[in-house]
């Protein structure tokens, strides 16, 4: 019980920082306050027993030498009146007058006459001859006063010579101590009490002060650490004066300012950070360890079908698959599981969930570190594409080039026809005359223009070919007017012109429908880079064991930020405001890096803009090793 007791006083005195400094500076005060106590009571005690001494010794020669007049007298019965009178006293215990060999002669009770009174006290007054006080050998609460009683020349007729026998008796009085300790106990109850008022007095100054100068400035430090951890960032301190407290306030501020700085700092990068990730038209997911999603795109919100809100800090597997337990890895190829086997980067498929449907997938993870919680945590950032998607809009793509290019198609077919008719019509009325010259040389024309319209035809469909992974070697010089040739209806429509400058007998290993696929997306885009008209020039050169292919127009130009942007999937900004897919940069950049070649843009505002190509040379010599 006691052991509970003293638990629960110190739980609750460390409940409060006020009470464990209070029952502190109690302690403290009442230690101190005891052995204050304690010195000043053995002193005033001492003091006390000192003016006891002192009078008890003044009382015994007084009545030594009311006794020793008794005695020189020889008056025995004054004597014994004068020492039972004496006893009489309420102060005094008992009187006895003993011989120098210790025996009691005289008392004031009858019944110690004849009794030894053999102390060390009392055969120190004889040996010393002197006076002397017994504080403690008489009992607790008796002072006990020894005077030798001298020979002297009068009582040498009873006592002897002086010399031999120097003292004639023992004046012995037991005087009462209880005053003494009365007084004792008195005195320090009165101390005691004074005592207790200091203590209580300082306790209840020290209270006030202590509430007043740390307990209230304690008290505001933790409620804007409070505010603070509360999410109120502008809450600040009252910082007056010059002491602790007031540097404290002011540090305080300080903190909470760069604290607010860097909050609003990383709230602003997260802002940023999310505009740039929901800019990308892919899904993104960065996927932590536990495995939640940490963060996630506007696109990735689409993807699953579900509001942002609720995509961030769910599992992964229920986010994309639907499922309420881990995918398995066996089944499926986990970026996770992966990265944990330190597989990462890499690519694969995979079939999400949304809606209820399967959506075919293509994923790019690769690992990345991020600073959570305080401390450094591997994730996985996940780049997913929806390869239903992107093969539906691959073929609106193709499918918007072909439309644009029909009516190129149309007046090409057009204008051959036309000329056929002419000449079938000429030559039936020379076969008909006879004139048979005539005629041939109106079947020439006829072939020659059934050879353009087949040439135009080849050319569409060439254009219209999937793309193939075996490399053969294309006739440049030939495959790019052919394409050229479908655009130029199209051309004249927007009062632009296109000229191919192509020299001759360059050829390229790759892919003719590729080829045909870049110059077409090339063109058109410098012609609606022309609102206003102008020239698409495109030129083919070799230089340096590489073919060079440059598509340039005289349009409005490029700007300087939108450089990095425009071979992204889906970004679009035509300068003659004709909807587009923006999916035609980005072909001609997978195709150029396809046959390991690179693509270069250079644009001036207002000038017009150069595409350029750089191809491998099938035709260049090989480089000699070095001899070294």
């Amino acid at each position: 019980m006691t052991r509970g007791l003293t638990r629960r006083l110190r739980d609750w005195a460390g409940a409060r920082l006020q009470r464990r400094m209070v029952l502190a500076l109690a302690a403290v005060l009442f230690v101190m306050s005891a052995v204050v106590l304690g010195v000043v009571s053995g002193l005033y005690r001492a003091r006390l027993a000192a003016e006891m001494e002192r009078a008890s010794l003044q009382v015994s020669g007084l009545l030594h030498s009311a006794l020793e007049n008794a005695m020189l007298k020889r008056d025995l019965l004054g004597l014994e009146a004068i020492v039972a009178d004496l006893g009489k006293d309420p102060d005094i215990r008992a009187v006895r007058i003993l011989n120098p060999h210790f025996e009691v002669r005289f008392a004031s009770d009858p019944a110690l006459v004849g009794k030894v009174l053999d102390s060390p006290p009392v055969r120190r007054a004889l040996d010393t001859r002197g006076p002397l006080t017994d504080l403690t050998g008489a009992g607790p609460d008796v002072v006990r006063a020894i005077r030798p009683v001298p020979n002297q020349p009068q009582c040498r007729g009873c006592h002897g010579d002086m010399a031999k026998k120097p003292v004639n008796g023992l004046l012995v009085v037991d005087y009462a101590a209880a005053g003494l300790e009365a007084e004792t106990r008195r005195s320090m109850g009165l101390l005691m009490l004074a005592g207790l008022a200091v203590i209580g007095s300082s306790l209840l100054a020290s209270w006030l002060v202590l509430r007043r100068t740390v307990l209230a400035p304690l008290a505001r430090l933790a409620a804007g650490t409070e505010a603070l951890a509360g999410g109120r960032l502008d809450h600040r301190l009252a910082a007056q004066g010059g002491d602790e407290f007031a540097g404290l306030a002011r540090g305080f501020n300080r903190m909470a300012e760069r604290l607010q700085g860097a909050m609003a700092a990383a709230e602003s990068a997260r802002a940023t950070v999310q505009a740039v990730i929901d800019a990308i038209p892919d899904a993104i997911r960065v996927i932590g360890a536990d495995p939640r999603i940490l963060l996630a795109n506007a696109a990735y919100a689409a993807h699953v079908g579900q509001p942002p809100g609720e995509v961030i800090g769910r599992p992964c597997y229920r986010s994309s698959h639907g499922r309420d337990e881990p995918c398995a890895e066996t089944l499926v190829m986990c970026p996770l599981a992966e990265g944990r086997a330190g597989r990462l980067p890499l690519t694969c498929r995979q079939s999400h969930c949304r809606g209820g449907a399967e959506v075919h997938v293509e994923i790019a993870a690769a690992p990345v570190t991020l600073h959570i919680d305080g401390r450094d945590q591997p994730c996985v950032v996940e780049a997913i594409r929806d390869l239903d998607q992107q093969a539906r809009l691959s073929q609106e793509q193709r499918l918007s080039e072909l439309g644009l290019l029909a009516a190129g198609l149309a007046h090409e077919i057009y204008n051959p026809m036309s000329s056929i008719r002419l000449a079938l019509d000429a030559a039936r009325e020379g076969l008909a005359e006879g004139r048979m010259e005539e005629t041939a040389d109106r079947l020439k024309v006829i072939g020659e223009e059934v050879g353009r319209t087949l040439r135009i035809t080849d050319s569409l469909l060439s254009l219209c070919l999937p793309p193939s992974d075996d490399a053969v070697l294309v006739e440049i010089d030939r495959v790019v007017p052919e394409a050229l040739a479908l655009l130029g209806f199209l051309a004249q429509q927007d009062s632009c012109r296109i000229e191919a400058d192509i020299a001759p007998g360059l050829r390229l290993l790759g892919s003719e429908s590729d080829l045909r696929m870049a110059v077409t997306n090339l063109a058109l885009n410098a012609v609606h880079a022309m609102p206003a008209g102008g020239l698409v020039r495109v030129t083919g050169r070799r230089a340096g064991g590489e073919i060079v292919l440059s598509v340039s127009d005289q349009g409005i130009g490029i700007a300087p930020d939108h450089l990095r942007q425009i071979f992204l999937p889906f970004w679009t900004r035509r300068a003659d405001g004709t909807p587009g897919r923006g999916l035609g940069l980005s072909i001609v950049h997978a195709i150029v890096t396809r046959w390991k070649g690179r693509i270069e843009v250079q644009s001036t505002l207002g000038q017009g803009s150069s595409f350029i190509l750089s191809l491998p040379d099938p035709d260049a010599p090989p480089i000699p090793e070095d001899p070294r």
